[in-house]
């Protein structure tokens, strides 16, 4: 009888566990709300309200992420950097010229992407997007993005043959990416590809 009690004591608190796992609250589905729902304020929907001021003002806000990594410096921490590099008024200069017609390039094609966008996410939103217009649209969106990506690194492929390989390896340990040591030591996943 104790055995047959114990057994029986066990399945209902399974039971009543089981039952406890799949009672819904009330407000569950309003609980899960999508990760979206903040970007409805959004000036455009499909980007974040950040990503529309990054592009409309030219910021990198991570385009250039693969030279930043491989020891390829960015015009505005340099510049930010200027003392602690011992920048020469030539290099500043230099530096300041490929920033400021970086900035240009990049507020432009930031807007021309903006626009794009809006243009996008509108012919969603009245319903009168076609498939054709989808393939052609981010076709587009593509080249802007590239465009936009490529406005940011070529900078940084112009301050590194600035600056010599002491302030590139100084820069790097600046920013946390590495030692002195350890600075111009090839990623081996990079090699023979």
């Amino acid at each position: 009888m104790k055995t047959n009690w114990a057994i029986a004591t066990l399945l209902s608190l399974g039971i009543v566990s089981s039952f406890n796992l799949f009672k819904a609250e009330p407000n569950t589905l309003a609980q899960q709300q999508s990760p979206y729902v903040s970007e409805l304020d959004s000036p455009v929907r499909g980007l974040t309200a950040q990503a529309v001021d990054d592009l409309l003002n030219g910021r990198g806000a991570g385009y250039a992420m693969t030279a930043e990594l491989n020891s390829y410096p960015g015009p505005r921490h340099v510049l930010d950097l200027r003392q602690e590099l011992a920048l020469s008024p030539e290099q500043i200069q230099r530096i300041e010229a490929i920033f400021q017609q970086m900035n240009e390039e990049a507020e432009r094609v930031g807007q021309a992407i903006v626009e794009r966008e809006e243009e996008f996410s509108n012919a969603f939103a009245s319903g009168t997007i076609t498939e054709a217009e989808i393939e052609a649209q981010t076709q587009e969106l593509a080249l802007l993005y590239g465009a936009y990506r490529a406005i940011h690194l070529q900078p940084h492929f112009k301050i590194k043959h600035l600056l010599s390989p002491e302030q590139v390896a100084r820069y790097d340990q600046l920013r946390g990416y590495s030692n002195l040591e350890t600075q111009s030591t090839p990623n081996p996943h990079h090699q023979n590809r």
